[in-house]
């Protein structure tokens, strides 16, 4: 634990000047190819943060959320979303790569390495496994469900992806829901009745829970990277790369059409909303730094 906060408080000092933002006239090429249009705007905060992050989960109403960084020092760091303050630290194991937060209070952490993957339910007083659950493949992402105790694990080979659907903190596994092969992110709707998978190509699979019969299916842009989605469910967030450099779609769920393209930063890798549906929290990582800006939207 020592090791872990001493490196995340030598990346608090990083200077907003290597965090520019990266606004691009290649988001506005794919707003205008779905009819909407490309806006231009500023984060309200950048949040400095540990080196590498890959990952974080959507703000407590106590003011603060968890962020996962990955190697050299793999770690979960409670933050505090108004300052970036880092409040406790826990070492984690380097095959981490996505967490997730129920609103009971559990934390998931989603492990995948070459050759298998696993759930580890934990609790957030004193960063101990509860219980580890086994998965069917090595895990991409988790994500939390709106009941409070339900998470959404992406788990993939190279040629098969799912997602296994466990309660916490017991660890029971619910089922198992297949998903287009090159899903790269995964968000449940409000009901928890459907999932919205995020295929590489920029294509958005809504698919069925139980049975994994697809929906509907719409294209948010050329890429994907990752998805969330508003607290009311009628709002997508699909973040995209094009050229190196990346954006976010508005989609509407009722219409699946992109509203408008929101910025996003250069190696952007997550996105969450703000519990009050007013706020997007952007996780930038890479090996030199790593901060989350906040848009309002």
């Amino acid at each position: 634990m020592v090791s872990v906060a001493r490196h995340a408080a030598a990346v608090i000092g990083v200077t907003a000047a290597a965090l520019v933002l990266a606004a691009c006239s290649g988001g506005q090429s794919t707003a205008k190819a779905h009819g909407a249009a490309a806006v231009s705007m500023l984060p309200q905060q950048i949040l400095h943060g540990p080196k590498s992050l890959l990952s974080a989960t959507r703000p407590r109403a106590s003011g603060e959320m968890w962020v996962l960084a990955g190697p050299p020092s793999a770690g979960l760091f409670r933050l505090s979303s108004a300052t970036g303050q880092v409040k406790a630290s826990f070492s984690v194991s380097d095959t981490a790569r996505s967490v997730a937060e129920s609103a009971s209070g559990t934390i998931a952490l989603a492990l995948g390495s070459a050759r298998s993957g696993a759930l580890d339910l934990m609790n957030p007083q004193t960063g101990k496994v509860i219980r580890t659950v086994p998965l069917p493949a090595p895990a991409r992402q988790v994500v939390s469900g709106s009941d409070g105790h339900t998470f959404f694990v992406l788990t993939e080979w190279a040629a098969t992806a799912s997602v296994t659907i466990v309660s916490g903190p017991a660890g029971q596994v619910r089922g198992t829901v297949p998903l287009p092969s090159d899903t790269v992110s995964v968000v449940p709707d409000v009901a928890q009745s459907s999932i919205y998978a995020l295929e590489r190509n920029g294509l958005v699979d809504q698919v069925a829970v139980p049975g994994g019969r697809i929906v509907a299916k719409f294209r948010a842009g050329e890429t994907g990277e990752s998805i969330a989605l508003s607290p009311d469910g009628s709002t997508l967030y699909v973040l995209k790369e094009i050229g190196g450099v990346s954006n976010v779609a508005v989609v509407d769920t009722a219409t699946e059409a992109v509203r408008k393209v929101l910025p996003a930063p250069s190696n952007c890798v997550d996105l969450m909303v703000s519990p009050g549906g007013g706020q997007l929290y952007e996780v930038v990582g890479t090996p030199r730094y790593g901060n989350i800006q906040i848009f309002a939207v």
